[in-house]
């Protein structure tokens, strides 16, 4: 799963509400170990639902805590307190989660939906060519304002059955995105095509190396490049 992939279909909120199959679930846990983006989103979320939730609960077990005292321990402050019983606390618990999922619909949720109609509109997509490693300056991509994607494609002589996995380093050498794309049809040449949501790689240089998967894994390109973003 790409990061413009988890953003489309809602992955953290969905996540975050249980309403995943047990695949979605699998890939978007996988996909949050290469993404701090998405890492942080989830954690953000899942501190927001505790916190809520410990809100709502701190009057009930504020009032067990009364229950156990002293008939003589009377303190005029704190005389509410004894209106809320211990056998609401579960009503409580529900009432924060009904809380965090409204909010989740009626405003988080609600508000992605409309960037997401906005990133789906047609668009014109800005697609630049990659050639293999070659002395000099990386070839400089700059992408256009306000394009959500960008396509980079690329030729392969080796054909593989099974696919291509395709990894994007950074200048450090860290593994950034991994993807795998299907053998290309034989009306495309050869030509593979790779699309990035413009979020996904800040202003830097790349390369990405692309592996044959058949008969063997093996290496059969390296395509340096930088990001610009005017």
């Amino acid at each position: 799963m790409q990061h413009e992939q988890a953003d489309q279909t809602l992955a953290v909120e969905r996540y975050l509400l249980g309403d995943m199959t047990p695949g979605e679930l699998e890939q978007f846990e996988e996909h949050l170990f290469l993404c701090p983006e998405c890492a942080g989103s989830v954690k953000t979320g899942a501190a927001f639902v505790d916190n809520a939730r410990a809100v709502f609960n701190e009057p009930a077990a504020q009032a067990e805590g009364a229950a156990v005292r002293p008939a003589n321990r009377w303190s005029p402050a704190l005389w509410w307190k004894g209106l809320v019983f211990p056998s609401f606390a579960p009503a409580l618990a529900a009432l924060a989660l009904l809380c965090v999922v409204g909010y989740q619909q009626l405003v988080v949720i609600r508000g992605l939906r409309g960037e997401l109609a906005d990133v789906t509109a047609p668009q014109p997509l800005a697609s630049f060519p990659l050639h293999a490693v070659s002395r000099g300056e990386p070839q400089a991509i700059v992408v256009p304002p306000g394009a959500h994607f960008y396509n980079l494609y690329f030729d392969v002589a080796e054909q593989s059955a099974s696919g291509y996995s395709c990894a994007i380093l950074d200048g450090s050498g860290s593994v950034r995105f991994t993807e795998h794309l299907e053998q290309p049809k034989s009306e495309a040449g050869g030509t593979l095509n790779l699309l990035i949501g413009r979020s996904t790689l800040s202003a830097g240089e790349y390369t990405l190396v692309v592996n044959a998967e058949s008969p063997r894994p093996s290496e059969i390109g390296r395509y340096p490049f930088k990001i610009k973003f005017p």
